[in-house]
């Protein structure tokens, strides 16, 4: 009976080692994702920060493209 109570228990700890590992993933969050540059006279080059942000329990990965 105490083996089986050690078997259950280790089986218990391995199904949430896994299940835990597979919800694990990275999760990109901006700050302020919308930006309103108003009106801006036609040649004009302006420039803002979006702040990009981790909040996820996997390390993210991204490549910034040029619009």
């Amino acid at each position: 009976m105490q083996r089986l109570h050690y078997i259950l228990i280790a089986a218990f700890v391995a199904v949430v080692l896994i299940i835990s590992n597979t919800y694990a993933a990275p999760r990109a969050s901006i700050e302020n994702p919308v930006f309103d540059a108003g009106s801006i006279p036609q040649g004009k080059k302006i420039e803002h920060d979006f702040i990009l942000m981790n909040t996820g329990d996997e390390v993210l990965t991204y490549k910034i493209k040029g619009c």
